[in-house]
């Protein structure tokens, strides 16, 4: 007998996490014979929680089209994780209530390493009361910190967002620097690792000599070190373009710059935000000269007129494979990425045991940076080129990206409300 779906999203999104989302509502659709309705949840596991549920199965093939190419999250994601069981049983047996009120005999949790753990612990909690759900992971996550996968999904676009914006930014500064700015900071997002960092190093391919300096967060930042360099490039190239992680750190593990920090009644979360302007200042201060510093933000994982046609793929097939293992008998599997030709640049996805994915956290290697920290090598050029590749066909509306709101119409709750305690 055929069993229901429930798929949600959560933390960071991606500019392609919703042609996760579209994949597994077509890819389950398309076998009836073995999954029934195919719910979404809002806000993620909070959505769960809170019986904040939507029937996927009602969107037709225009807003199917829609969700492929729909920036942000489309169902909202969430950063909430579930309390430890021994603390919170109360939690869990909410979960399972709904589950069972549905009939959810499936599970797809579309985020990034949290995400998974969160996962795990629904399907083995609700499997041990008596209800089993197959629990899939859908893999996604700008920071490209997805470990064994070969990339994370999401992380292609946000890439191809960062090396043209700073290409572009490049002739801006090249063509100022004699009486303006001579320094320019571009901070990407990384809180422990330089994925995007190193993306920007994409521009080397259009100008390999550009004077560019590159800071990501698995090197120790040292003050003089980084002067020194700056000082390098204005004597060489007149003015300096620097991308740097937002999580760096110095050389006594402290960050750099520091947003703020959330209190929780379980921990605190570090925001980290602010070392592009930290760095900017810093320059002006010791050479006297005019800087300036650039915070994407969230407009590096959001854009979506912007996204790369691989990722834009990848991501899809992210969303089917998890679909596929569910048919296939699996569970507790995250279905990742597997390059199975360098040229031309093909893969596949193979899956893992979602729990040993969750625990792990994929770093730039060593031998993508250059000794001194501050560059990358041809190896990373090597492996960053392919995932940017292709665009995504985009319509404008009256000068704009043809975007519009969903206009999901909630379920009507059946079951006692909760509230949950943050």
């Amino acid at each position: 007998m055929s069993k229901n779906v429930l798929y949600a999203q959560a933390g960071g999104i991606t500019a392609v996490i919703n042609a996760s989302a579209a994949a597994v509502l077509e890819t389950a659709q398309s076998h009836p014979e073995r999954f029934g309705t195919v719910y979404a949840a809002i806000n993620g596991i909070v959505g769960v929680l809170e019986e904040r549920l939507v029937d996927m199965s009602q969107l037709d093939a225009s807003q199917i089209k829609q969700l492929k190419t729909h920036p942000g999250a489309a169902f909202e994601a969430c950063r909430f994780d579930l309390d430890p069981l021994e603390d919170n049983p109360e939690q869990y047996e909410r979960v399972l209530t709904v589950f069972k009120h549905y009939d959810i005999g499936y599970f797809f949790y579309n985020g990034g390493n949290g995400s998974m753990v969160t996962a795990q612990k629904v399907a083995d909690y609700c499997t041990s009361q008596g209800h089993p759900v197959t629990c899939i992971g859908v893999a996604k996550t700008i920071d490209n910190d997805l470990d064994i996968s070969h990339c994370s999904p999401g992380f292609g676009s946000a890439a191809k967002f960062i090396a043209s914006s700073l290409l572009e930014v490049n002739m801006d500064l090249k063509s100022m620097h004699n009486t303006s700015t001579k320094f320019l900071a571009f901070e990407s997002m990384g809180r422990n690792t330089g994925w995007l960092t190193i993306a920007g190093g994409l521009i080397k391919n259009a100008i390999p000599d550009i004077p560019l300096l590159i800071l990501p967060a698995e090197r120790a930042f040292n003050k003089q070190k980084f002067l020194a360099r700056v000082q390098q490039l204005f004597d060489e190239k007149g003015y300096c373009l620097c991308v740097v992680s937002e999580g760096l750190q110095d050389e006594q593990g402290n960050y750099v710059s520091i947003t703020n920090i959330e209190h929780t009644h379980l921990q605190d979360y570090t925001q980290l935000g602010g070392v592009a302007d930290a760095l900017s200042h810093m320059v002006a201060q010791e050479m006297g000269v005019k800087t300036h510093s650039i915070t994407p933000d969230y407009l590096q994982r959001s854009a979506s007129h912007f996204v790369s046609k691989t990722d834009w793929q990848m991501a899809y097939d992210a969303g089917k494979s998890a679909v596929i293992a569910a048919m296939n008998g699996e569970h507790g599997v995250l279905p990742i990425i597997e390059v199975t030709s360098e040229s031309p640049f093909s893969w596949r996805f193979t899956n893992v045991d979602l729990m040993t994915v969750a625990d792990l956290e994929k770093t730039v290697p060593d031998h993508f940076l250059t000794p001194d920290g501050m560059d990358i090598t041809q190896a990373a050029l090597d492996y960053l080129t392919p995932l940017i590749q292709g665009e995504m066909p985009f319509t404008y509306v009256n000068g704009l990206p043809d975007i519009r709101l969903f206009d999901f119409s909630l379920l009507p709750q059946q079951l006692a409300p909760y509230k949950i305690v943050k």
